[in-house]
């Protein structure tokens, strides 16, 4: 039997070069954040910051979100190969904070490109989890599925474990099943984003995305939680 491989999913992995000055400010925003972290039922050691979209209005983050932005342009163009016919923008992001414990269950996003997933505090050696994505989840699906069991793990079925480390933003298909196992070690923090183009198009029709301001974001996400409650 010959077996080939096709359309393999690609992960950048860029390096931030100003990642002490950004380590610092982030931390002193979680801190200062803390009381508004969203907790988990399931799972306490896991904390979302997401009720406001941390590098969106921030005059602190401009250099670091920017940076983003150009690389996650590169990424669509010279990687996907996908027609940005202006640029691309960081339309939301949130802290995560993982503690001795804590995991992020196989998940993809939603009303978005590209996602990506900054290691602000990250150390392997103590413990910190890194992010594994599989093709091979059972998550939201939207279109037929027959479950079959496993009996044996190949390269086509398990999970691939990226390594990044501190420091450095990684980018992947926003489709793309991810998450992480328990985690080992206290205080592994993150920035997940999402990121779309300022235009949508497909040739014939398009629309311009657009920023939700600081209102309309704030009641969006009062009312997924009530709805959720």
């Amino acid at each position: 039997m010959e077996v080939v491989h096709i359309l393999p999913t690609a992960v950048a992995i860029i390096p931030y070069p100003f990642h002490n000055d950004i380590k610092d400010i982030i931390l002193s925003e979680v801190k200062e954040q803390e009381e508004n972290a969203i907790k988990f039922t399931a799972n306490e050691e896991l904390k979302h910051i997401q009720h406001y979209s941390v590098l969106a209005n921030d005059e602190r983050y401009g250099k670091f979100r920017n940076w983003c932005e150009l690389q996650a342009e590169t990424y669509a163009k010279e990687v996907q190969g996908q027609y940005i016919p202006e640029t691309v923008q960081v339309t939301d992001s949130w802290f995560n904070v993982s503690n001795t414990g804590g995991f992020q269950h196989q998940h993809h996003h939603s009303n978005s490109l590209i996602s990506g997933v900054y290691y602000v505090n990250f150390d392997a050696e103590k413990g910190h989890c890194p992010t594994a994505f599989t093709k091979d989840g059972h998550y939201m699906p939207s279109n037929p599925v027959i479950h079959l069991l496993k009996e044996k793990h190949t390269e086509f079925n398990q999970t691939e474990v990226v390594y990044a480390k501190e420091g450095e933003l990684i980018l992947f298909p926003s489709h793309t099943t991810h998450g992480y196992e328990e985690n080992k070690g206290d205080n592994r923090v993150t920035i997940s984003m999402n990121i779309m183009p300022t235009v949508v198009t497909n040739g014939d029709y398009g629309w311009r995305v657009t920023q939700l301001t600081p209102k309309e974001r704030y009641d969006a996400f009062i009312i997924s939680k009530e709805f959720d409650a």
